[in-house]
């Protein structure tokens, strides 16, 4: 399958300022699945400075923005998100996956729009 698998995480400290890679994650906030395209979203909010890139292979990659940068883009649905989510033959498939597209609006609910959180996705091709 090609696409992205996405989750949002809270900060473990609070996040009162930007995640790194090695940050400690927090609550999940989301979770989803999304086609080729699905990080087309997050480049966009680099690009306008509401997001940052931290770098990676695809094996995951990662970013970090503001709450109210990226709640209002997530909590709806998120971009391109599979509402179920799609394998092929040759998948492995452990009882961690969710198969399903999730949104802990409470989790959300609890952020400040200045609570720095912390993206990870990885490719699935």
């Amino acid at each position: 399958m090609l696409g992205w698998h996405i989750t949002v995480y809270r900060q473990a400290d609070g996040g009162d300022s930007p995640a790194k890679t090695q940050s400690a994650k927090g609550a999940r906030i989301a979770v989803w699945q999304t086609g080729l395209y699905g990080l087309e979203w997050l480049d966009e909010l680099v690009k306008t400075g509401k997001a940052i890139s931290l770098g990676g292979n695809g094996y995951p990659l990662w970013f970090t923005a503001p709450a109210g940068s990226l709640l209002p883009v997530v909590l709806d649905k998120p971009p391109w998100a599979h509402d179920v989510w799609m394998c092929d033959p040759g998948d492995i498939i452990t009882d961690k996956w969710v198969g399903k597209t999730v949104v802990d609006r409470a989790a959300a609910a609890q952020c400040q729009p200045d609570e720095w959180l912390f993206v990870v996705a990885w490719d699935e091709s």
